[in-house]
């Protein structure tokens, strides 16, 4: 038998470990394992990366120098080596992880015996093409795993805005078209990593994910939210026909945590019936989780840190900002939103045409944060803004004080919301009359009234003092990718679907 099958089939823990990790973690490279490279027999090597991982046991220590002659034969013929001990592979898998994608990020280093430069024929980028990719371009090497070539071949310009060509310009080429692809394949692998991330985040602070329905008998009765719904065609008996896609997964996860469950997030996709465009789709990822005994000022700053965390995949940071909703308005517009009249809340907006009719308070409060205060946030920046209005409570508790506010908070990154949390409600009596105030709103805007969630009303009092938050996964991709459109992090947008 072959010695490098033999190897194979004989692998050690660590080795298998490390193995199925390197397949699982979506680092955009291919490894081969047990793989003869010059004389040597290589754990794992990914060739057209030019990088060797080996694994070393105790007996290592005794061969140093040996290790040494290996690491700089390999090193001469193009290799990057990194060494692990094998309990780093147990004890520090992250890490380890962690070092073989920064290493793949790394530019190649250049080959003692490089071939001749190529000429770029057509289809190569030009200088505006180079200027328009640079502000992505560590984005875009950190999430497909690829690095810079000494001699790249010529290769279409991926597109910022989704579209495959220059803004308001229709495609001409194939060019174009393979641009577009490559700018969606390249965020289907850092969505992949994400999704990795954030179960690797949970998993340390022992929050379980979990998988509820879809499908549900109850609507989502915010009147600012439309869903959509279907029939069910089996048996009668099987519970009622009319079934709702969720627009979140809230009332379910609700449900677990008063029936003990404990810590639990879900991972999975929602969907919201209306826009479809640049800023929308009706179906996106969304990750929630909940916390007991957290309040939502607790929520707020583990929120921010799982964000910085995720931007560290692509080799980016950003700064945290905290204010109370009162401060934001004050600090921005020089206005107190508790007590500002409405007169004084139109004022800011009077050079936006905005038809008043049947706009209430809190319309304008809406207005003022989009219009004005949204628009102002810095770009590489978090900023987390808490305790809202109390008339703007929707699922969260209200502290009563002067004003009363409510204990909830709105995760912007950039000027992009990012997350909502809420420190739960968990009176009954209070959320079915905020339901029965919402369907209310609904018929008095013409919509329709939605069944509410039953199974939720008979179990929320028993639901443990939590916090909760929901996150929207596509939008923090595009924030990572750097675009202003939803459908270059998707793999087909709404109308490709």
């Amino acid at each position: 038998m072959d010695h490098t099958k033999s190897l194979r089939q004989s692998q050690t823990d660590a080795e298998a470990l490390l193995w199925r990790h390197l397949r699982n973690a979506q680092l955009g490279a291919k490894f081969r394992r047990q793989h003869r490279v010059a004389g040597y027999i290589l754990d794992f090597a990914s060739l057209e990366r030019g990088l060797a991982i080996e694994l070393d046991g105790s007996q290592h220590f005794d061969q140093v120098a040996y290790d040494e002659r290996r690491t700089a034969s390999l090193e001469s013929l193009g290799f990057r080596v990194l060494r692990f001990w094998n309990n780093d592979v147990f004890q520090r898998t992250n890490d380890v992880l962690e070092s073989i994608a920064a290493a793949l990020n790394e530019p190649l280093p250049p080959h003692p015996n490089p071939l001749p430069r190529q000429r770029r024929g057509r289809g190569s980028r030009s200088a505006a093409s180079q200027n328009l990719l640079s502000r992505s371009a560590a984005s875009q090497n950190a999430l497909s795993g690829s690095v810079a070539s000494p001699n790249p071949l010529p290769q279409a310009v991926p597109s910022l805005g989704g579209e495959g060509r220059v803004r308001g310009q229709a495609p001409h080429n194939r060019a174009g078209d393979d641009g577009r692809a490559e700018t969606r394949h390249n965020a289907l692998r850092l969505h992949a990593r994400l999704n990795a991330l954030f179960r690797g985040f949970f998993a340390e602070r022992g929050v379980m994910e979990v998988e509820t329905p879809i499908l549900s008998a109850a609507g989502n009765t915010e009147p600012n939210i439309e869903g959509f719904s279907t029939t069910f065609a089996g048996s009668i008996g099987a519970g009622a026909r009319e079934r709702f896609l969720r627009t979140s997964p809230e009332y379910p996860l609700k449900r677990l945590l008063a029936g003990g469950f404990g810590d639990c997030y879900e991972l999975g996709r929602v969907f919201r019936n209306g826009e479809a465009g640049s800023s929308h789709n009706p179906e996106f990822t969304m990750l929630e989780w909940y916390r007991i005994g957290f309040d939502h000022r607790r929520l707020m700053l583990e929120c921010a840190q799982l964000v910085r965390t995720a931007l560290a995949l692509v080799q980016r940071d950003a700064s945290v900002t905290t204010t109370s909703y009162r401060d934001w308005f004050r600090d921005g517009l020089q206005l107190d939103p508790f007590h500002a009249d409405e007169r004084e809340l139109r004022a800011p907006l009077r050079d936006f045409s905005i038809n008043p009719d049947d706009l209430t308070r809190d319309d304008w409060l809406d207005l003022l944060v989009t219009h004005r205060l949204q628009p102002a946030l810095p770009h590489d920046a978090i900023t987390i803004v808490y305790d809202f209005p109390a008339s703007q409570c929707s699922l969260a508790r209200v502290r009563h004080g002067q004003p009363p506010v409510a204990e909830r908070f709105e995760l912007y990154l950039g000027q992009r919301e990012l997350a909502n949390g809420y420190h739960e409600l968990n009176d009954a009596a209070e959320q079915r009359a905020r339901f029965d105030h919402d369907n209310a709103r609904r018929r008095e805007r013409g919509q329709r009234e939605l069944p509410i969630d039953e199974h939720l009303l008979a179990v929320l009092d028993r639901l443990p003092d939590c916090a909760g938050v929901a996150l929207g996964v596509e939008r923090l991709l595009m924030h990572m990718l750097d675009t202003g459109d939803i459908r270059d992090v998707l793999a087909f947008a709404f109308a490709e679907a």
